[in-house]
Parts: C-alpha cells; sequence; structure tokens
C-alpha cells in the first residue's frame, strides 16, 4: 500500500512505540513524457500485441523519423489496423531501428593485458579465469554515437559523452547499482581511465535530472537504484588519489544523496525523538515501458481483489528501484494465502516497507561525504562536522528501528503491520557491510551465529537471496553476485579468525562455482542457483542473462582479495593437489621397482 499523509502509531519492541508519519508527494507521474516510450496509444498498442518476446526490446528501438512524424503516422491507422499484429510489424519495420545502433565502434585505451593482482592468484586455473575476465570488458564497453546527442528525441537512450560498461545481454545501457560492482572489477584489472569517465556520466546525470536514474533510458528517469554513487568516488578516490576529480563535483556528490533525503524519506518518532528513514517509493502509476504487457498482466490479477491497478504499478516500479525486481521481499503478508505462485506478485507492497539495506547505504554515503568534506579542507569543516553527525545519528537509528534483539539480527521494518519482516534476505546484513554497526558489542558476533544457526552457509554454491521460492529472480534458489559480496565482506568486517575462515570459504565457493559455469558454457551469468555448481539462475520477467558486469567485477574483487588462499577443488596447480601426489607416489613407485629389478 502506499502511505496517505497521516500519523500511524507502531509497535516496534516492548515499550517502544514508533509514530510514522508518511508523507507523500501529490501527483502520481508516467515513466516520462515521450508518448512513443514511456506512455500513449502507441506504446500500448505495440507492447500488448506481443510483437516482441521481451517488451524491453521495442523501448530501445530508435526512431528513423521524429518524433512528430511517427505519431502522426501512428494516429493515422484506423483501429483495425492498430489491433493486427502484422500491421503493426510493418509499422515497426517502417520507422524503428532495431536496438544496439545507438553505438559505435569502442576501444579500451586502459586496457591491462596483465594486471599487477594476478601476481597474487596463485592458482594456474584462476590466475587464467581472472585475465578472461578482465578481457570481457572490453566486449561490455559501449560508446554512443554521436548521432544520439544531436537527435536525442528519436532515441530512448540517454546520451553519455564517456564509454561505459554494460551489464549484458538485455541490458544495452549502464545501471546504476551494477556499476558499483563493475567499478570494483574494472579498478582490479587497472581501468582507472575507464572508471573515471563512468564517474564524469553519472556526474552529468545527476546535473540534468536531480539523481541518477536506473538506467541511461528516458523510461527510467522518474526512478533511482540503491545509491552507491559516492560509495564508487570513494574507491576511485583510493585506487588514484584524484582527490581534484572530488573537489571538481563535490556539489553533484552531495547532490545525488540529497535526493534520497527530499524525495524517498519517512519520519518517525521513536522514543519521542524524531527520526528520518527512507524507502523505495516512485511516483510511477503506469505499467513500466519496459515490461509493460507484464504489469498490466499483474494488475489484473490484483484487480480481482479490489486493488487499484495504480497501486500495483507504483510498488512494481518501486521494486525495481530497489534492484530487487522482484522477491517475496516486498510481496504483503497475505501472498501465501494462496498455492498459486503466478498470483503471488500481485501481492507487491513495496512503499510499506522500510529497507535495512537503503538505510545502511545512505548511512555509509553520510559516513564517506564526511570523510570527503575533511579531505577538502579549509572552507568544509561545516559540511565535515554536518556529515559526521547525519551518519552517527542514522547508525543508532539503524540499531534502534531495525536490530531484533531476540533473533540477533537486522530486519527490514513493514509499515502496516507494525513490525520486523523476520525472513531472511542477505541484505539483513547490510549494517555490517558497511559498517553502520558498533563494532564493541555483540551484534556482528549474533548476526553471523544467525547465519550458521539457520544453515545459510552450508548450500553447494553461495548463500541463497531468500528460503522462499516463489519463482520470482530475487528468491530461492537463486544466489546474486552483489549479495555475495555483501555475505563475505560482513563476515570479514566481523575480524575474528573463524568469521575470516567463514568468508574465505564462501569465496573459494563462490569463485569455484562461476569458474566451472565459465569452464561449460564460456559464459558469465547474473545469477546463479545455490543447489548445484556453475549452473545459471532462472525465474522472473526474462530469461537470465549473459555478459555480465556485476558478476565478473565481484569475482575479480574477490581473486585479489583471497588470491594467495583460493584453491581449486581439482587444481592441478598445487603442491599438494591428489594429481601431483598421485603423480609422485608413481615416480616414486617405478623407482622402487627398478632397484628391486637391479638388485635381484
Amino acid at each position: 500500500m502506499f502511505f496517505k499523509p497521516g500519523i500511524y502509531i507502531v509497535s516496534m519492541t516492548p515499550g517502544v512505540f514508533v509514530f510514522v508519519c508518511a508523507i507523500v508527494a501529490a501527483g502520481a507521474v508516467p515513466a516520462c513524457d515521450s508518448e512513443i516510450w514511456c506512455q500513449g496509444p502507441l506504446l500500448e498498442a505495440l507492447q500488448t500485441a506481443r510483437l516482441f518476446p521481451d517488451s524491453k526490446t521495442f523501448v530501445d528501438m530508435s526512431l528513423k523519423a521524429n518524433p512528430d512524424e511517427v505519431l502522426t503516422a501512428f494516429n493515422n491507422l484506423n483501429d483495425t489496423s492498430r489491433s493486427d499484429p502484422a500491421q503493426l510489424r510493418q509499422f515497426v519495420s517502417r520507422y524503428f531501428e532495431d536496438p544496439d545502433t545507438e553505438f559505435e565502434t569502442w576501444v579500451s585505451m586502459d586496457y591491462v593485458k596483465n594486471p599487477t593482482f594476478l601476481s597474487e592468484v596463485e592458482d594456474k586455473d584462476y590466475n587464467a579465469f581472472g585475465k578472461d575476465l578482465c578481457g570481457i570488458w572490453k566486449h561490455l564497453g559501449r560508446k554512443i554515437k554521436a548521432d544520439v546527442r544531436t537527435n536525442q528525441t528519436r532515441y530512448s537512450l540517454i546520451y553519455l559523452d564517456k564509454p561505459f560498461i554494460v551489464p549484458g545481454g538485455r541490458f544495452r545501457e549502464t545501471y546504476y547499482w551494477d556499476s558499483y560492482w563493475v567499478i570494483k572489477g574494472l579498478l582490479t584489472c587497472g581501468m582507472n581511465t575507464t572508471v573515471k569517465g563512468m564517474l564524469e556520466n553519472f556526474v552529468n546525470l545527476v546535473s540534468t535530472y536531480g539523481k541518477i536514474p536506473n538506467g541511461n533510458r528516458i523510461y527510467y528517469t522518474e526512478r533511482s537504484q540503491p545509491p552507491l554513487f559516492i560509495p564508487m568516488v570513494d574507491m576511485y578516490l583510493k585506487a588514484t588519489g584524484d582527490l581534484e576529480f572530488v573537489r571538481e563535483n563535490i556539489d553533484v556528490i552531495e547532490r545525488e544523496y540529497l535526493f534520497w533525503i527530499h524525495y524517498r524519506s519517512v519520519d518517525l518518532q521513536v522514543g519521542g525523538k524524531k527520526v528520518q528513514l527512507n524507502r523505495f517509493a516512485t511516483l510511477i502509476d503506469k505499467p513500466r515501458p519496459e515490461s509493460y504487457r507484464e504489469d498490466i498482466e499483474t494488475a489484473q490479477i490484483a484487480a480481482a481483489r479490489g486493488r487499484p491497478a495504480s497501486d500495483v504499478y507504483i510498488s512494481l516500479a518501486s521494486a525495481a528501484e530497489s534492484g530487487w525486481d522482484f522477491s517475496s521481499r516486498w510481496f504483503s503478508r497475505e501472498y501465501n494465502e494462496t498455492s498459486n505462485k503466478s498470483l503471488w506478485l500481485s501481492y507487491i507492497d513495496t512503499t510499506d516497507v522500510i529497507p535495512v539495506d537503503l538505510n545502511s547505504i545512505l548511512c555509509w554515503n553520510e559516513k564517506i561525504l564526511s570523510d570527503l568534506f575533511h579531505q577538502l579542507g579549509n572552507g568544509y569543516s561545516g559540511n565535515f562536522t554536518n556529515y559526521k553527525r547525519k551518519h552517527e545519528a542514522r547508525q543508532q537509528h539503524i540499531q534502534d528501528v531495525f536490530w531484533d534483539s531476540e533473533r540477533g539480527q537486522w530486519f527490514d521494518y513493514w509499515l502496516s503491520l507494525k513490525e520486523h519482516r523476520t525472513s531472511f534476505y542477505p541484505s539483513n546484513l547490510f549494517p555490517m557491510f558497511v559498517g553502520c554497526f558498533n563494532e564493541s558489542d555483540d551484534t556482528g558476533y549474533r548476526a553471523i551465529k544467525y547465519l550458521q544457526d539457520n544453515n545459510l552457509l552450508e548450500y553447494k554454491s553461495g548463500v541463497p537471496t531468500s528460503l522462499v521460492e516463489t519463482g520470482q529472480q530475487w528468491d530461492f534458489p537463486n544466489a546474486w553476485p552483489p549479495m555475495i559480496d555483501v555475505v563475505i565482506t560482513s563476515l570479514e568486517r566481523r575480524g575474528t579468525s573463524q568469521a575470516r575462515d567463514l568468508a574465505l570459504q564462501l569465496a573459494n565457493q563462490w569463485i569455484e562455482s562461476n569458474y566451472q559455469g565459465y569452464t561449460r558454457t564460456h559464459h558469465m551469468f547474473e545469477k546463479y542457483v545455490v543447489t548445484d555448481v556453475g549452473s545459471r539462475g532462472s525465474g522472473g520477467e526474462y530469461d537470465v542473462q549473459e555478459g555480465f558486469g556485476w558478476t565478473n567485477g565481484v569475482v575479480l574483487d574477490l581473486l585479489k582479495r583471497y588470491g594467495k588462499d583460493l584453491r581449486r577443488s581439482d587444481s592441478t596447480s598445487g603442491d599438494c593437489s591428489l594429481q601431483n601426489t598421485t603423480f609422485v607416489g608413481f615416480i616414486l613407485l617405478t623407482f622402487f621397482i627398478r632397484l628391486f629389478a637391479l638388485t635381484t
């Protein structure tokens, strides 16, 4: 549900009450103003005619003529032609170009054939694997042709001046939160210039739209994704020492953070104090253009229960903003009252959830901003102090609102049900991942014990994204690379030898699974299953995609972090491998047989 203005009394823990002041800006909006790619009769006719198996295909096409000419031609079609798939295919063929025509050839100028991190990867198979993954960046790189800038109205793609890395497959554009893990991998491969260009692209997007859209398509501009731009800047600064980039762009860097504060906030009263937290909550009350037909079908299912379509569309777009599209994480409790999984998505209620990961990321933003302002020196002391206080306050709020002392874990919070959502999702660990928790108390220990007590580290290849099998891609049995990084880094932050051993165990397991899949298929995938080694994930609105940006980034970063200690289970590269032991035994046996023959 999307909260109307008002005060809601929420009981959280015994003796603690939270007064939720849910203020929602009036006036829902379409995905963008375009009557071709975002709303209107042309989009509806072409998307509901099922011309393409994937709804994203059409909205990624560019125009052969100016928009007004195309709209006039469509308006001149009679009703029969507008409902005839054959006629509509002819219309598309006449007026639209296939996707991928927006790009020109790009040759990376900073590709490093043998990046330095490989010297630390002792296993020869993994060393070759890491080298291959650095090479894949050349295939995932894109440079937008100048015509997109000159004739922007003919393209759904938003022009960006610098080359960038795409995820792969159907994802032909740059994506916001994917880029955090892509940049991790690029920096590991020594491609600092490409990283700087991607950050400059994000600066331009913030300057134009006041935020970083989900991706650089006009149909993404009314929603964002988890705000990892400031951590990207921090990674780049630590890798290069390029403080001048920060100095030149600090106002825009801060502005990206402020978008979340101004437009995605919920005010609470906790223990008599005002607390501001954040949630994913777009105002898009129409079908997502890239999933137009699918969203209509979901809304029709919900309508049978009397739920307004606009309510469903807002939650679908808000879940897309979260990056978790889709997951039981956003479903209302009633979803499992029916055994028909095809109905479950219609129970999506994203804006009813205050997410622990989003608030942890913003806590991280506040810490980094305070550090950046401190490094910039004179003239920024007030900014430094302001963000230091914000960080300290939010860290306490995260403990007060999301920590469940009985279960020993952080959880998302349901506004309407007045309670924690006590289901497992790796996102629960984000306070540890970003370091926004009190390391001196026992929360870190108990959060890891929760993983062990619930056998969450015992799967064949990774940690599942949930324990619920809904058929959605962000649920069991899928494991997603970013969440693997979250769990491993959280284990590392615990700092004990046992936690570090668990982190290494999971890193070894994940890299082995990715390597096995790559060896069999010569592809990297956006997600894998935890029930098998090296097998691609499934579920959701589209087929599993190959490429794959953040998958490569996570593996490369893990190879760099654990390179000396990683070993394939059947590796021939280590001195203590089974193959080497067998070979040595064979040589010794042959020696003694010959010696025996000489002495008899």
